[in-house]
């Protein structure tokens, strides 16, 4: 049985388009009767109701619709939104619903850049307080529905969201409640978050993660029974933060893709015309060969190394374009914009955030995709293009140091000055360097390409990822 319909997106921040097909679920649901029953909190939106989401929202969503299609596993969830609704036909998630942008820790997102380090500590304490009482409820309420209680709390990001965790274990064991047993997922921006802090950035004053150490989530199992990251790179970063936790329970996650989203689609580069903006439609005419960066509008991502490359294979490739997917607040629209009309590109077209469906056509017809982010935390959108057939450029940092390999695309040496002009020109000089050997070599034809599905399909599914999670959560709680 369909449990779910998905038309999602993913781009590395911005992705997305995800439906929940609420009556079927619903249906499938109430039939298994002694199922292991877990609650999700999660920290940012799901692609619903013509919001897009970032990558965690993204990933949340995903954990949800597969441990709702595993046998014996029944999942209910919560996440913020200013602006969705509960959905009227679906009981295993509800919306927290929010008069202000969904809080971020650092960067930005596709619907926000409200920092958590904006509000004062009473908006702070609010904030948590309503979280653990909106949480408890619609568990009480489930709880009542299903006749048992809990087995698992899971709380993505190792921040609010697990301090909550924490203080909802507590509360229900109060109240006689005492199966229920907490974990958290690391998704990688609240450890940046707190790295600034303890580096001093003056834009994140030391404040939450001796918040978070203070208040003993992460002190040892009773608070947090286990933790996933979503890099091997990041059980170091989390043990620096909180040094007290047992490493023995934090282990590295791998994040899955759905391949039938991303899959090789047989897209031709006239089939792109339509997802470009009014005034560009028309210019692929002359277009043979594509390369697509996609990811959201952050320094970190580095989309200013993008464009300075495009402006010099573009001189080499007159029949070469670049697509650039994503968003981000308007300065940071104005400020790559501006910079491709500075350095008058021809053939780099801006075509905004884009579901997983037309990120999947892009990929497909893209000869490679660029990804060049400054220790990006796993980089999931290197998954989502090799799973269309396409070879990856990215930096040598971060979560693509662990799976990209010459087999599937290649990482460019990193530059130390790439904040500065110059640094960020070097750095440009290596991607397209790249990126004119993998025309040249034919990368997606010959030599990189045939070998990008078949390592998706043997190492990153979201059914091995899950199910690697239930099995952890019954060992850490033995």
């Amino acid at each position: 049985q369909e449990l779910c319909r998905f038309t999602p997106p993913f781009a590395s921040g911005l992705r997305v388009h995800f439906e929940v097909a609420e009556a079927p679920l619903q249906t499938a649901v109430e039939t298994m009767a002694d199922a292991t029953l877990m609650f999700h909190i999660g920290t940012n939106n799901w692609q619903r109701q013509g919001e897009f989401a970032p990558g965690s929202g993204i990933l949340h969503a995903s954990m949800h619709q597969t441990f709702n299609s595993m046998s014996g596993v029944k999942c209910y969830s919560i996440y913020p939104s200013k602006v969705q609704t509960d959905p009227e036909d679906d009981p295993t998630f509800k919306i927290f619903k929010l008069d202000h942008d969904i809080p971020i820790c650092e960067s930005v997102s596709p619907n926000s850049s409200y920092r958590w380090h904006s509000m004062d500590d009473e908006q702070f304490a609010a904030y948590r307080k309503r979280l653990e009482d909106e949480v408890c409820a619609f568990m009480d309420e489930i709880e009542k529905k299903e006749g048992r209680e809990f087995d698992y709390l899971i709380s993505h990001h190792a921040f609010t969201n697990a301090m909550a965790g924490a203080q909802i274990v507590k509360r229900r064991h109060v109240e006689g409640k005492t199966k229920l047993k907490h974990f958290n997922f690391v998704h990688g921006t609240a450890l940046k978050m707190y790295i600034k802090e303890k580096d001093g950035d003056p834009e994140y004053p030391m404040r939450f993660l001796k918040l978070a150490q203070e208040h003993g989530v992460f002190n040892d199992t009773e608070g947090c029974s286990g933790i996933w990251v979503n890099s091997e790179d990041y059980i170091t970063k989390f043990l620096d933060c909180f040094p007290k936790y047992p490493k023995s329970n934090v282990v590295f996650s791998r994040i899955g893709v759905n391949q039938n989203i991303f899959s090789p689609k047989g897209t031709k580069v006239a089939d792109l015309d339509k997802h470009l903006r009014d005034e560009d439609k028309g210019k692929l005419a002359d277009i043979k060969q594509v390369v697509t960066f996609v990811g959201k509008f952050a320094d970190w991502k580095r989309l200013d190394v993008v464009l300075y490359a495009a402006q010099k294979y573009e001189a080499e490739f007159p029949d070469l374009a670049t697509m650039i997917v994503g968003s981000g607040p308007p300065e940071a629209i104005e400020l790559y914009e501006g910079l491709a009309k500075k350095l008058e590109l021809k053939r780099t077209f801006f075509v905004g955030p884009k579901g997983q469906d037309v990120l999947a056509e892009l990929f497909s017809a893209s000869e490679v995709g660029m990804f060049p982010s400054y220790k990006e935390p796993f980089g999931m959108v290197f998954i989502e293009c090799a799973a269309c057939g396409t070879p990856t450029i990215g930096a040598n940092s971060g979560g693509p140091v662990e799976f990209v390999t010459d087999e599937i695309g290649v990482l460019v040496d990193e530059v130390e000055n790439w904040r500065e002009e110059a640094g960020a020109r070097k750095l440009a000089e290596s991607v397209a360097e790249q990126v004119g050997k993998a025309l040249k070599e034919d990368w997606k034809g010959k030599s990189k390409g045939p070998n990008c599905v078949p390592f998706v399909s043997a190492s990153y599914s979201t059914t091995a990822q899950c199910e690697s999670m239930l099995a952890s959560m019954k060992e850490w709680t033995q």
